[in-house]
């Protein structure tokens, strides 16, 4: 049975050293760490670059787009060191192009690959400093917990007054034990949704408040720019991702780093759905290059470690659940014109300085009555539940061994496509997992129906003519709204009990209150509301694309069928 956890006060940690951590000794023993993970790539990269003119055009490939991306998509995290460095690539390359021998030609380009992966590694790697980490332990529960007893517009007063604590705001959901206790028997990796910018911080500080060691994660390069931002994410264990680059070298570098990481037993955290969700729907298609790394890494542990001794890697899905998003007009803005074509452009979210970012994360938990953080129960790597001592056990309620979905007649293999197919499947369950573990609100249920409604009320227009609809053309009527409330309550109610989605505790009380909290909170900081009602008590939307995204959590359930 799941473990539904209310934390009033923050859980021991799993392991109560910090230099027993597996992110910290992966720091302590950094050169190591770097040389495994060039020595990995560059012998991968040399398996298909086997001959002169393969490695030689592929280096050229890098170089120009290296230089594109220093020029047409230059960033402010971009060092003023990069242009020296790919100057001088360029200078080598140069050099080898006059020469004729093979041989040599071969073996001048090698050390060229060899000189991107050191440099692309140095620039990636992540740093874990614990006194960073006990400072940031102690301050982010205080901040949190002071901005959320806060009301919008006050003064700074809010940070003395304590009515609430962070463990008051935070409802965090599910086998809160069983996760503790696999992450003392094998390397867990955390894989949340993402709707928010705020998605990060939220996941880290979770973390840290059920006793579980710090994660490796990734963090966009650009977000390293970020003055205060940038010095703590350098020293808090996280690396940097540059997506604007697409090279292969690249590319396999970053999974190399990866699993090596995790074959070294550091927990990680990743959002497999690669950025926010821009519809605000559940994500339904991941990326699965990370996901490939922690089967590469399990099939990796098995074979270099006696079966008694080789680490198992745990995957946990986990789904933040919040009333509203700040960046929602931007992200759906974002979503249409992608899925729609629409002749616009969204408007352009900037945080690039620290005031700039603390500013939207003090919008949002001002606002916010409360943030639902809903871990799912863990997986294997093939998407196999897990009992609480972390033995595999199949969709037939068998006990499995991990090691036979790597072996062939009594031997371990790789098998690339073999192993695709398994990172298919761990998706797939990743996703069902998602929508399970996802909590319903009381703001969601309003939203999917007011828009549900309005979609009813002009039925023969597609999504994009609908959006494009003046608003005070939009009224729901008081009395359908509640008659529709209460019929796909009973519908969430229905999934509830088949566990295939779970909900707020507000869901479980009269319509009346129900409808009230969700007006409340839905959408509260957005300049023009998505759901507001008039004094007749009628409802209309002053943000009808918004209103769209804030629907679209609970996509995915077959609800709308179920209108009257």
């Amino acid at each position: 049975m799941e473990e539904h956890l209310k934390i009033k006060n923050k859980l021991e940690p799993v392991v109560s050293e910090i230099t027993d951590w597996p992110i910290y000794k992966l720091s302590q023993d950094k050169d190591s760490f770097l040389k495994e993970i060039v020595d990995r790539t560059s012998s991968s990269l040399l398996e298909t670059y086997d001959d002169a003119n393969t490695l030689h055009s592929e280096l050229k490939s890098v170089l120009y787009q290296e230089k594109n991306r220093l020029t047409k998509e230059p960033w402010k995290s971009d060092s003023p060191e990069e242009r020296i460095f790919w100057s001088e690539v360029k200078r080598k390359i140069l050099l080898t192009d006059k020469i004729e021998d093979d041989k040599k030609k071969f073996k001048e380009d090698k050390k060229i690959l060899i000189s991107i992966l050191d440099y692309y590694s140095n620039e990636i790697v992540a740093h874990f400093d614990p006194k960073k980490y006990r400072v940031a332990r102690k301050v982010l529960p205080f901040l949190f917990s002071r901005l959320m007893n806060a009301s919008p517009g006050k003064k700074l007063k809010f940070l003395f007054n304590s009515k609430k604590t962070i463990y008051d705001k935070f409802n965090i959901t599910g086998p809160i034990d069983h996760i503790r206790n696999l992450s003392k028997k094998g390397t867990v990796i955390i894989v949340p949704t993402h709707f928010s910018n705020i998605d990060s911080p939220t996941i880290g500080l979770v973390i840290d408040i059920i006793g579980l060691p710090a994660m490796t994660y990734g963090a966009g390069i650009n977000l390293f720019t970020i003055g205060i931002l940038s010095r703590w994410l350098n020293d808090l264990g996280a690396y940097k991702l540059d997506r604007r680059r697409k090279n292969k070298t690249y590319l396999e570098l970053l999974k190399n780093y990866s699993t090596v990481a995790i074959t070294r037993g550091a927990h990680s955290l990743f959002f497999p759905g690669g950025t926010r969700s821009r519809s605000g729907q559940i994500e339904k298609k991941l990326k699965l290059g990370l996901l490939g790394t922690a089967l590469e890494a399990q099939r990796e542990n098995l074979l270099n470690f006696q079966e008694d001794t080789a680490k198992k890697i745990y995957i946990v899905p986990v789904v933040l659940n919040y009333h509203f998003v700040i960046e929602a007009s931007s992200l759906i803005n974002q979503h249409l014109a992608i899925e729609g074509k629409e002749q616009y452009l969204p408007g352009k979210e900037d945080y690039s300085t620290s005031y700039k970012l603390i500013k939207l994360i003090f919008k949002v938990l001002t606002a916010n009555p409360g943030m639902t953080i809903s871990f799912a129960s863990p997986m294997d790597v093939v998407g196999n539940e897990v009992d609480f001592e972390g033995n595999s056990i199949n969709n037939i309620n068998q006990n499995v061994n991990i090691k036979d979905y790597f072996t062939v007649n009594g031997v371990m293999t790789e098998d690339k496509q073999r192993d695709n197919v398994y990172t298919s499947m761990l998706g797939e369950k990743i996703v069902e997992k998602f929508l399970s573990a996802n909590t319903v609100l009381s703001s969601h249920l309003i939203a999917f129906v007011a828009f549900e409604l309005i979609q009813k009320e002009f039925k023969n227009l597609d999504i994009y003519q609908l959006l494009r609809i003046p608003v005070d053309e939009i009224e729901i009527d008081a009395e359908i709204f509640k008659v529709e409330v209460n019929n796909i309550k009973e519908k969430i109610m229905d999934l509830y009990a088949e566990g295939k989605l779970r909900i707020h505790d507000r869901l479980k009380g009269e319509n009346e209150v129900i409808i009230k909290h969700g007006l409340k909170n839905l959408g509260v900081y957005h300049p023009q509301l998505p759901l507001l009602e008039k004094a007749n008590g009628d409802l209309i939307t002053e943000d009808l694309k918004v209103l769209y995204f804030y629907h679209n959590r609970l996509s995915g359930y077959g609800l709308a069928e179920h209108f009257k």
